[in-house]
């Protein structure tokens, strides 16, 4: 009894929560706003669960039928008498050696390539060589033969000088 005396306001009959008043009226309708507000969103997020769980269940499926794939080239796989798994790796061994050498063959041209042409430039040089080995020998036998010519020439002129030291010896 005196909760109900509390309650009720002075002059009033009624127990105070039956009492409307301005600010219970706002809080009512803040209230109604906010259960709208939170309707919508639920809405919203029921909406975009539903389109991502058809996006889900769109790539489960893709997912689903490349197992299925994968599952029915690995059973031909686990037979004795297939081969289908000799073949596969001689085939990923082949692509690998591709692209495992394919640089490696590259330099391994260039360098040939680099090699070939000192070997024509050795050549060359060796040409040369020959040419000036065979110029200098020439260039020997004639420095021999002018050095013979001149001994013979220093002779006759020796025996000349004697002839005309005894000449003007006679004269005198």
């Amino acid at each position: 009894m005196q909760q109900d005396k509390q309650d009720v306001k002075a002059g009033d009959k009624r127990p105070r929560d039956n009492i409307s008043s301005v600010s219970s009226v706002s809080d009512t309708r803040l209230c109604e706003k906010a259960g709208v507000k939170q309707k919508k969103k639920k809405q919203k997020n029921v909406q975009s669960d539903t389109s991502n769980d058809s996006n889900d269940t769109d790539t489960d499926m893709v997912i689903a039928k490349e197992l299925k794939s994968i599952n029915g080239k690995l059973s031909n796989v686990h037979t004795k008498d297939s081969n289908d798994l000799k073949n596969l790796i001689k085939e990923i061994v082949i692509q690998l050696k591709k692209k495992l050498l394919g640089t490696i063959v590259q330099r391994v041209d260039k360098l040939e390539g680099a090699l070939f042409e000192k070997e024509l430039e050795n050549a060359k040089n060796a040409k040369q060589i020959n040419q000036l080995r065979d110029e200098l020998l020439e260039q020997k036998m004639g420095n021999e033969r002018l050095k013979k010519a001149m001994k013979s020439i220093k002779s006759a002129n020796e025996l000349h000088f004697n002839e005309v030291e005894q000449y003007s010896s006679k004269k005198k």
